[in-house]
């Protein structure tokens, strides 16, 4: 996925802590719809409002390009030093050749094949010679083939001003002359496969039995609760959801989950069957010799008056 770098006083830059938070948000919006779709920093006046979702976008604009941030363009929006600052699309695109094509060298000496003549790389992923990281500026870590032309924008370190108050920050915040961007080296294809595994293995340790269990409600179960006749006492989807909620809170483990979802389904059910009677059937009825019921304020006093009355010497 294209992902920008920012510097960490990005946000304190006097040009920036001065924005409003609209305009904060559609610059921040900007430079990655910028970085994303390979524009070289331009906005279309068409565009702007797929940028970001604020009110007033065109104003919004403008308040930027107040504050030095923005350039008006024909037709559009530029932001301020961005290509001083970030790869072209036409780097970008070349970058993402040369990788495309060191991957490609790796997967057939992989397998095998004859190795087509090119840059010669150690593995196929961290490159050599003439390929080595900081020889080219907008190195990238990754090849990619988009047909709609995206990329991850290149990160880029700042030269330290001489200045200690003039804050030089890239994407088109500097005060000063801008320094050229340094690329971030490639890491190595065992540091890649090093770090992927261990953050595999610590998401599966942090998961909760049940979402470990990749526990699903599926079409099977729910013919299950339809035919058992749970499905028209209860909503089994928001009984489901009760259920991975529980277990996912607890940590509780189970052997069987679908077992334990069935239980789960039965004793919902009971449960509402049973609210469901008492809903249906008076506390206070009392039924009279003569078969009538009596309910309510009726029911009351004729069982406080068979109280009162004293027990008849038939009954003694």
């Amino acid at each position: 996925m294209p992902w920008v770098k920012l510097d960490d006083r990005f946000p304190s830059h006097r040009k920036v802590a001065l924005l409003t938070d609209r305009a904060f948000r559609l610059h921040v919006s900007a430079l990655c719809w910028a970085s994303e779709n390979l524009t070289d920093g331009r906005i279309a006046d068409r565009e702007l409002p797929l940028v970001a979702k604020v009110r007033n976008v065109k104003a919004t604009a403008q308040q930027l390009a107040e504050a030095g941030v923005w350039d008006r363009i024909e037709g559009g929006w530029e932001i301020h030093d961005y290509l001083d600052y970030n790869p072209s699309r036409e780097q970008v695109l070349v970058e993402r050749k040369k990788n495309a094509e060191r991957q490609e060298r790796f997967r057939r000496r992989k397998n095998g094949k004859p190795t087509p003549p090119g840059n010669g790389s150690s593995n196929g992923v961290t490159p050599e010679g003439s390929d080595a990281p900081g020889e080219h500026d907008g190195d990238t870590t990754e090849a990619r083939r988009r047909h709609d032309g995206d990329t991850t924008a290149t990160g880029s370190r700042r030269e330290e001003p001489s200045d200690p108050q003039v804050t030089g920050i890239r994407n088109g915040v500097t005060n000063g002359a801008p320094s050229r961007p340094v690329p971030t080296p490639t890491p190595s294809m065992a540091d890649v496969c090093g770090e992927g595994a261990r953050s595999t293995r610590a998401d599966a340790a942090s998961l909760a039995p049940i979402d470990a269990a990749n526990f699903t409600l599926t079409d099977g179960m729910r013919r299950w609760a339809h035919r058992d006749g749970y499905a028209s006492l209860i909503d089994i989807d928001h009984s489901t959801q009760q259920f991975v909620s529980h277990y996912r809170s607890t940590g509780a483990q189970r052997k069987s989950w679908p077992d334990a979802w069935q239980k789960w389904i039965r004793d919902d059910a009971k449960r509402a069957a049973e609210r469901r009677q008492r809903a249906t059937t008076p506390s206070n009825v009392i039924q009279l010799p003569s078969g009538q019921p009596l309910t309510g304020t009726d029911a009351t006093v004729a069982g406080w008056a068979a109280l009162a009355t004293p027990p008849s010497e038939d009954s003694a």
